[in-house]
């Protein structure tokens, strides 16, 4: 059904076999009302369609139409992504010949599901190498004043996916000002509606798709979209449904004579998976792991993606863009985790906070490692659904002589301990300080005790050696087990759990079996080290 009512003046002629026609005045394209023709659903309706101040002229030139403006009101569309991927828009025109499809129904003709809160679509840009729009295609002189939007409502479902997405957008209302084919100076545009009743969403910018080239520059915005609508794509892609969560996305696009410029602000608050779901499409990528990283203290993930490339580039499409670059988060939580961390809190990518260095043959923190833990530290304290696993390692080639030297160090600190009247047995050597004049004293005390052959003079008696030799000596013949090996791993592994453990939860500080070789160590970094890594 539809009812026309027109208010103004109509000339038609015909001369020389050439039509000529033109009307002035107003027109009105009210209840209107498509049907599915097999089902006997509404697929478009509108209460009113209002076109005033129309001049409409042809057969004199180029065709021309200006309206002064138009007016849009009480709307509804269907619109449906069917399972083999086309949009039922498609199939509103057919072929005599061919079968009848539905344009509001699945194909086997079961009922949609009922509508379901959505993620708010960006304003709709050409993608996937569709040129945009220009009058170059359009031979007529058209101009319109501006447009009135208000009360539409755009019922959108998703049979693409298994299970079914749909999305509601209602009271959907604004204003798009003046633009046409003649002109470049863009519109003003001012829309907003809710998704579902319930989250608003907002588009505003400037626009004008009928200038000689194409010119959009708009921002969207909605807020707290429930994401649990949104669980079916999610499953489907990385195999972990959405149980919790709700979205704010802030995008602003600019298309400027075919290069498309975006930047996407998305905020995920509270954002929470379900068990994992195997399926045929889902990657195994390590989403929680991911999350847990992008995830601050307040368990929000705040993200901006800078979007770039040409309409004319048949490789080009926006949504595979925004795909890959959440796809490259998600593998960056495999291949560089800690450096996804360190962006995630404002740090510097490059700071290598995945092990710790230590001298060989020791296991004490040096002030470069403080400095790399304090980051860490704050770090987790920002990201409490992480874990760290602490791996202390050996690297025998180079340790099995750091021990000897460490021991030496280790027993010059307890003959200090002894003078100061210290029990040696409940202290720990390390957090003694020797100073350069105190050294040689303690190092002689050391060498007298120790126990193996020492040159002697000609009377018999221990001969006196100068520091570095009875250093030399010491370190010749101090015995180095696998037993120490291991126990230097374990040492390194605890004296970061130890100096973590002064501002994080020891229970998210787990320390791993040692590793007692330089396997698998394929960066730069020393081997005599701990390895980290986040769980």
């Amino acid at each position: 059904s539809a009812a026309l009512t027109m208010n103004g003046a109509a000339e038609v002629e015909s001369r020389n076999d050439k039509l000529r026609a033109s009307y002035r005045g107003n027109a009105t394209l009210g209840r209107v009302s498509l049907l599915d023709k097999l089902t006997g659903d509404s697929f478009l309706k509108w209460y009113t369609l209002s076109a005033s101040g129309i001049d409409v002229r042809y057969g004199q030139g180029a065709p021309r139409a200006h309206i002064a403006s138009l007016a849009l009101s009480d709307f509804y569309a269907r619109i449906i992504l069917n399972r083999d991927g086309r949009l039922n828009l498609s199939d509103i025109t057919t072929n005599p010949q061919q079968a009848p499809v539905s344009l509001t129904r699945t194909r086997s003709g079961a009922p949609q599901p009922a509508p379901a809160p959505a993620a708010a679509a960006p304003a709709a840009i050409p993608a996937g190498g569709a040129p945009a729009t220009t009058s170059a295609s359009i031979k007529a002189n058209l101009e319109i004043g501006g447009v009135t939007l208000q009360g539409g409502r755009i019922n959108y479902t998703d049979n693409f996916i298994k299970p079914n997405y749909a999305a509601d957008l209602t009271e959907i209302g604004g204003k798009v000002g003046a633009f046409g084919t003649q002109t470049t100076e863009p519109a003003e545009v001012l829309l907003e509606g809710k998704i579902n009743d319930t989250s608003p969403i907002q588009i505003s910018g400037l626009v004008n798709p009928l200038a000689p080239v194409a010119f959009v520059d708009l921002k969207t915005n909605a807020h707290d979209v429930e994401l649990t609508a949104l669980s079916a794509y999610s499953t489907k892609y990385t195999g972990y449904p959405i149980t919790q969560g709700t979205l704010t996305v802030d995008v602003h696009y600019l298309l400027n004579h075919g290069e498309l410029k975006a930047e996407n602000h998305i905020v995920l608050d509270q954002l929470t998976f379900g068990d994992r779901v195997e399926n045929s499409t889902a990657r195994n990528l390590p989403i929680r792991l991911a999350v847990a990283i992008l995830k601050d203290a307040q368990g929000k993930i705040d993200l901006r993606i800078p979007v770039a490339g040409s309409l004319s580039d048949p490789q080009f499409s926006l949504g595979g863009v925004i795909w890959h670059a959440f796809f490259n988060i998600i593998m960056k939580a495999i291949t560089s985790p800690f450096s996804l961390l360190a962006s995630a809190i404002g740090g510097s990518a490059n700071q290598q906070l995945s092990y710790i260095e230590f001298k060989p043959g020791f296991a004490e923190l040096t002030a470069a490692s403080q400095s790399k833990l304090n980051t860490l530290s704050k770090a987790l304290r920002e990201r409490p659904g992480l874990k760290l696993q602490i791996t202390g390692r050996v690297d025998p080639r180079l340790d099995h002589d750091g021990l000897r030297e460490a021991k030496l160090e280790r027993a010059i600190k307890q003959q200090k301990l002894k003078d100061q009247g210290v029990k040696t047995d409940g202290t720990d050597p390390d957090s003694v300080v020797v100073t350069p004049d105190e050294y040689n004293t303690y190092l002689k005390r050391v060498y007298k005790a120790a126990d193996f052959p020492k040159p002697r003079d000609l009377i018999g008696l221990t001969k006196s050696l100068p520091p570095d030799e009875m250093k030399k000596l010491i370190i010749t013949n101090t015995k180095v087990t696998d037993s120490d090996l291991r126990q230097l791993a374990v040492d390194r592994a605890n004296a970061i759990r130890k100096y973590m453990s002064k501002t994080i939860d020891p229970g998210r500080l787990v320390v791993a079996q040692p590793k007692f070789n330089a396997d698998g160590i394929n960066d730069k970094g020393k081997t005599t080290r701990a390895d980290l890594s986040l769980t």
